[in-house]
């Protein structure tokens, strides 16, 4: 991408800092970036400034519609756990935003975020488990239940660890 920029270093509040001004065409609006590293050139402040921007939008857009920072335990795996699940839906429904060009991410986020926000973290583990299983499926062209079927009966620690659980639930 090509851009037209200018560069100045100023002193601000008594700290030297570098301004690099930029617009992408010649009609296009001005945008400034700052820093304190004198040394970057525009490329490097860009691309820097590029990789700290998509960070921003994963946490503001997490925050506002996965529900990023709700957990309330104070077990903290069970933080680890939500967090990463965030982040695993988070990047799922970045995908399927880039292959199905949705008007806004904030609508395919808020779409999701209703379906999922009351959900205990073992309940969006398995609704997540659930979704990938039914894509391979669809991909296979399959049914869903036949998949899951295959999967548990041929499957010795799947197949104990769903007696051990209806043992559990008769006890």
């Amino acid at each position: 991408m090509s851009f037209y920029y200018s560069e100045a270093l100023v002193d601000f509040d008594g700290i030297k800092v570098k301004l690099f001004f930029s617009k992408t065409s010649r009609r296009g609006k001005w945008t400034v970036l700052l820093t304190t590293d004198l040394t970057l050139k525009f490329e490097q402040a860009y691309r820097i400034y590029s990789i700290r921007w998509q960070i921003e939008v994963f946490f503001k857009d997490s925050k506002q519609y996965l529900g990023l920072g709700k957990n309330q335990s104070q077990d903290f795996d069970a933080q680890i756990s939500a967090t990463t699940l965030t982040m695993i839906q988070y990047n799922i429904l970045s995908v399927v935003k880039r292959f199905l060009d949705y008007e806004s991410i904030g609508e395919l986020f808020r779409g999701s975020k209703a379906e999922t926000i009351q959900l205990t973290v073992s309940e969006r583990i398995w609704k997540l488990i659930v979704e990938i299983l039914t894509q391979i499926a669809e991909i296979f062209e399959i049914e869903t239940e036949l998949l899951m079927g295959k999967i548990i009966s041929e499957n010795q620690t799947i197949t104990k660890l769903m007696n051990f659980n209806t043992l559990l639930q008769a006890a």
